[in-house]
């Protein structure tokens, strides 16, 4: 999980904290002023805090702390990726705090090289899973910790290798799903996997039509997972929109249209609020959209627009922090006037229909990357 440190100082300061299980410096930040300040993602364990006055040096308090847990704080991860337009794969992961605007920080490497990978979590259980590359069509899992940086392991194995899959999951009532892909072929494809129990994926019914490069989202807890556009056909999208019970295997059903047939489109979603959001994509073949669409997930029906991302984007990767309502979408690829990779991040308000608005960037540009967060 991530922690905050709050606190209060009426002069210009450095705020150090120490880890105590080895006294190494964690963070310094100067706080300017009297205000309150908050350090977010700062690691479990406990801790000694100093504040020195910058205008003279003196050291105007400290204390001996264990972090506390915070809500509202969700860690998202960004995973795999191509970082140009010529199949360059990555294996860089790098991470943000959702609530607080900025710049990524790396986080460490997959197992292997993933591009046009998927991903899911267990939401705060804390565990995250990128799969999928299109490169040698792996059915290769790997599985983090979201709050504790570091390499990927190994979790296990699909059922099918491949790419541009989608993925979602019940959060922290543990399953995790992953429809459709391209293997050789378009599939329609949908496995499962329990997120806290290494192993490998089971068969959990089949997608409506067999595509790839589509979105994937769900409500949670509520348990309702959405896939959403998708080709069918060499640069030929699709409006539909399937929905599934992430508990009971099965095929999945009809929920709706997108407003544009559309394949290379993201999604995420505000959780048990039950928002899920559709973004960017390439349509007719010839045109990337900024546009992002919405659903009410738990009641099926056509999506309608929400207002549009920064860029008209392709191949992104998507997170949000949950109930909290804020939703990111990072990397990707625009046309400037041709296909350049971008490093840009957008977020969004999810309860508050708008366009997007500049977050920060990840640590290297890339598309047909994968995102996941701890919420």
């Amino acid at each position: 999980m991530p922690y905050k440190i709050s606190g209060t100082v009426s002069d210009t300061t450095k705020v150090m904290i120490f880890k105590e299980s080895d006294w190494s410096l964690e963070e310094s930040t100067t706080i300017s002023g009297y205000s309150t300040f908050e350090i977010l993602d700062v690691a479990s364990g406990t801790k000694t805090i100093i504040g020195r006055r910058i205008s003279d040096g003196m050291s105007i308090g400290y204390g001996n702390i264990t972090p506390l847990e915070y809500s509202g704080g969700a860690r998202a991860v960004f995973g795999g990726g191509e970082t140009d337009n010529s199949g360059t794969d990555t294996d860089i992961m790098d991470y943000v705090s959702i609530s607080s605007t900025g710049n990524a920080t790396d986080f460490g490497d997959l197992v292997i090289d993933r591009r046009g990978s998927f991903s899911c979590s267990n939401g705060s259980n804390d565990r995250g899973i990128f799969s999928g590359d299109n490169q040698g069509l792996t059915n290769s899992i790997d599985y983090i910790t979201v709050s504790a940086e570091g390499d990927a392991s190994d979790f296990g194995d699909l059922t099918l290798g491949g790419a541009y899959a989608a993925g979602c999951s019940d959060g922290t009532n543990e399953r995790g799903v992953f429809g459709a892909r391209y293997y050789v072929t378009r599939r329609n494809t949908i496995d499962y996997i329990t997120i806290n129990s290494i192993g490998n994926a089971l068969d959990f019914g089949d997608l409506s039509r067999s595509t790839d490069s589509l979105a994937g989202l769900s409500n949670a807890t509520g348990g309702r997972g959405i896939f959403a556009g998708g080709w069918v056909s060499s640069f030929t999208g699709i409006v539909n929109i399937d929905y599934i019970t992430i508990g009971t295997t099965g095929n999945s059903t009809d929920f709706g249209d997108l407003n544009n047939a559309n394949h290379m489109c993201s999604g995420n979603s505000n959780g048990t609020n039950n928002r899920g959001l559709i973004a960017g994509g390439y349509v007719n073949g010839t045109t990337y959209i900024d546009v992002i669409d919405y659903i009410t997930i738990n009641s099926a029906g056509n999506a309608t627009d929400f207002g549009d991302l920064t860029d008209a984007t392709v191949y992104c990767g998507a997170a949000s922090n949950g109930t909290d309502e804020r939703g990111v979408f990072g990397g990707g690829a625009i046309l400037n006037p041709s296909v350049e990779v971008t490093d840009k991040i957008d977020y969004v308000t999810i309860n508050s229909a708008g366009n997007a608005s500049d977050f920060g960037d990840i640590t290297t540009g890339r598309q047909r990357l994968s995102a996941l967060s701890n919420a």
